[in-house]
């Protein structure tokens, strides 16, 4: 078999750059074990302001503005909707932050996301002496039900395996890979939070962040927005909730912990005062940078080897544009930011 790409990975970065593949009309084959399914946790929210600061997230303004766009393609082609617009009303905290947020809400970037006015109208069941913040323009993409859509479809055409990548098969030369039969230009490595077993990649300084989140019900709650405190409390019908998420450096497994549920229940219960029911968890794995930003480029020895990596806590903003920052290096030539280039990274050769 003879394809111009072969992906390693389909999170939300890999179905963009496949996305990218189609509409250049390239040909590819696709590998995922669902490995990484677990890692996908419910989530999925487009917010570029960074709620405990007031302050813009890294490019997000900018990534969004052609993300956006992206998935309302995705909708037109599986004929179904994955953009939910959810207000987000941040809980204020004092007189201080009511004043910050109105500064903040008059600068550029911000305006296009902050309300100015401070809502004092109160819920019912929500603790919220100073008011909330209001963010407009911000909601969730049902990225997993996307993921699902797009897996079937590859499937149907044979452009999907579900099948683990054995490095060990890969065989790299001058003008081409070669994986067991199937013969490629290039190989890109999508592979979230298992890039550490990357033979190629495994230099660059990934670390995993767990994070649990709780589903609970709230009989008595019916909103439609989303609620930020000191977590995120996000709507999903029929009284139904997801709280979180926790951080934690250090347990790298996919099991609820004690301390984590007992952690988003105080943050929860400093702001909720309605009885609650715990139905479900949620654990993932997010992969980290150390300076927050993505990891996108080619291999420095192998320049048929790229990744599409790093996406953090946003990537649902900012996958689409990463997607199409690298198809255009490695098909247009083009230049990556020096910020997200790989190549700010050394390696010994």
């Amino acid at each position: 078999m003879k394809v111009d790409y072969i992906i390693v990975g389909f999170g939300l970065a890999g179905m963009a750059f496949v996305a990218e593949l189609e509409k250049a009309g390239k040909s590819f084959i696709v590998f995922d074990n669902n490995e990484n399914a677990p890692s996908r946790i419910v989530g999925g929210m487009y917010n570029p302001i960074i709620l405990k600061r007031f302050t813009p997230a890294w490019m997000s303004h900018e990534m969004w503005q052609y993300s956006l766009p992206f998935y309302q393609e995705l909708e037109k082609k599986f004929k179904k909707l994955y953009i939910t617009p959810i207000e987000i009303k941040r809980i204020l905290h004092s007189i201080e932050e009511q004043n910050n947020w109105i500064v903040a809400s008059d600068k550029a970037v911000m305006s296009e996301y902050m309300q100015p006015e401070i809502s004092n109208k109160q819920v019912t069941g929500i603790l919220s002496p100073y008011g909330f913040g209001k963010l407009k323009n911000v909601g969730r993409v049902e990225g997993e039900e996307l993921l699902n859509d797009y897996k079937k479809y590859l499937v149907a055409k044979k452009q999907f395996l579900e099948k683990s990548f054995e490095y060990e098969h890969l065989i790299v030369r001058d003008d081409k890979v070669q994986y067991l039969n199937i013969d490629a230009d290039q190989i890109v490595f999508s592979e979230g939070t298992y890039l550490h077993q990357n033979p190629f990649f495994n230099y660059l300084p990934m670390r995993e962040a767990k994070g649990e989140m709780l589903v609970i019900e709230i009989p008595d709650l019916d909103i439609d927005f989303t609620i930020k405190s000191g977590v995120f409390m996000v709507p999903f019908g029929n009284n139904k909730y997801v709280v979180g998420a926790t951080y934690n450096w250090e347990d790298k497994t996919f099991n609820s912990t004690k301390e984590a549920r007992e952690e988003l229940e105080r943050k929860l219960n400093s702001f909720l005062k309605l009885p609650y029911k715990i139905i479900d968890y949620k654990v993932g794995l997010r992969p980290t940078i150390k300076d927050r930003r993505p990891l996108i480029g080619r291999h420095p020895k192998y320049p048929n080897l790229a990744v599409l990596n790093g996406l953090g806590t946003r990537g649902v903003i900012i996958a689409p544009y990463l997607a199409k920052s690298l198809f255009n290096h490695l098909e247009k030539q083009e230049s990556i930011l020096k910020e997200m280039d790989i190549k700010r990274y050394e390696i010994t050769l």
